[in-house]
């Protein structure tokens, strides 16, 4: 372990040797935690990036999103910084295997960040940020405030009066929520004229996303967990078919194999995909999110969504909350998935978490959800 000063010194430390990981406190004197490791993104992205802080606010909290991976709020006891930076290692090791690079490098349509997406991250890093600003950035790119303004005003947001502007989407969604629908809309969108049947494909499984991070959401906030974690259960939820994205664009007929392989054969789905591609959805869901820059309670819940017990004891409560939305959407969700596409729901890992009886009661949420959808 290195320990230095200041985020200066911590730059020309990692310019001279190697550094895994990165733990920084976010109240530091000329650079701040979020200044340095955005910073740090830049210069050494393959670096594990862990705000550790007592400087609570939640706009300062925001600004750490896309710059760590991992934030932890003081007093914090070593044993959970320990655990934190294990499990961070253990999640790059996992979505940045060997195999896992073997088949992105084999994908001829990969998605960028729209250039959108870029301008409010860096507004949301910004000290300055508002719902003017942000909505400001939005506004620039037609075709995604017009998708933000479309998902804002369906039925899967019930919101009491319709938004007629950006600003007011951006009000009434929240700054992190409109992050990730702007992403969605805008990665997406790019897969939408390779094909018509592609188009039908990317239009259900951009509904399906949207169901699954609205629910995911809808969970946390029944658990009455902290907004952070209903905000990155949104995210997560909205983003965990981002692999099922690329193989559809990249694999379409083989992904359909495998597919014939999970109902004939019985298999999971991600054993299913490891057998054809190397890599299952959720991992290279995971690999992609991470490159961007993305929390790693959002990379891992994008990882093992279908199977959360693989992430450790130590897992966070978005992994859990857009798991169990996953498994209770398969009887409920307006869009048409596979019969056996799914695993069974993962008891062994709600009964580690305390919450396998709270099951019911979720699924009564999702009904109420749906019916909402529906009449919608």
């Amino acid at each position: 372990m290195e320990f230095v000063t200041s985020g200066a010194a911590a730059l020309a430390l990692m310019a001279q040797k190697p550094v895994d990981v990165v733990v920084s406190d976010m109240k530091m004197p000329q650079m701040d935690g979020a200044q340095l490791l955005a910073e740090i993104r830049t210069r050494h992205p393959s670096t594990v990036r862990i705000i550790l802080s007592g400087f609570a606010e939640r706009e300062s909290i925001l600004r750490t999103i896309g710059p760590s991976h991992r934030y932890l709020a003081k007093p914090c006891s070593h044993d959970v910084l320990v655990s934190a930076i294990q499990q961070a290692m253990a999640l790059h090791n996992y979505i940045g295997g060997e195999s896992v690079k073997a088949t992105v490098a084999t994908l001829t349509h990969l998605p960028t960040l729209p250039a959108t997406y870029s301008a409010i991250l860096r507004e949301l890093e910004s000290e300055y940020a508002s719902a003017d600003t942000l909505a400001d950035k939005v506004v620039e790119d037609v075709a995604i405030s017009a998708q933000l303004m479309k998902l804002t005003n369906s039925a899967y947001f019930s919101l009491p009066v319709k938004a007629t502007t950006v600003k007011q989407a951006v009000q009434a969604l929240g700054f992190e929520n409109v992050r990730a629908v702007v992403l969605l809309a805008g990665v997406f969108d790019q897969f939408r004229n390779l094909s018509p049947s592609l188009a039908l494909a990317v239009e259900d499984l951009t509904r399906h996303s949207l169901e699954l991070g609205v629910l995911a959401q809808a969970l946390a906030k029944k658990e009455k967990l902290p907004d952070a974690v209903t905000d990155h259960a949104f995210c997560a939820g909205l983003l965990a078919h981002v692999g099922t994205l690329l193989l559809i664009a990249n694999y379409a007929t083989d992904l359909q194999t495998a597919m014939s392989d999970v109902e004939q054969k019985h298999l999971a789905v991600c054993a299913a995909e490891q057998a054809k591609f190397g890599a299952s959805h959720a991992q290279l869901g995971a690999y992609l999110l991470g490159l961007w820059g993305f929390n790693d309670n959002i990379v891992e819940a994008v990882a093992y969504h279908h199977r959360p017990s693989d992430a450790g004891p130590a897992a966070s409560r978005v992994l859990t909350m857009v798991h169990a939305a996953q498994y209770l959407m398969r009887a409920s969700s307006t869009v048409k998935v596979r019969r056996e596409a799914f695993s069974p729901i993962d008891t062994d890992h709600l009964e580690a978490v305390g919450l396998a009886s709270h099951v019911p009661a979720w699924r009564d949420a999702c009904d109420e959800l749906v019916k909402e959808w529906s009449n919608g």
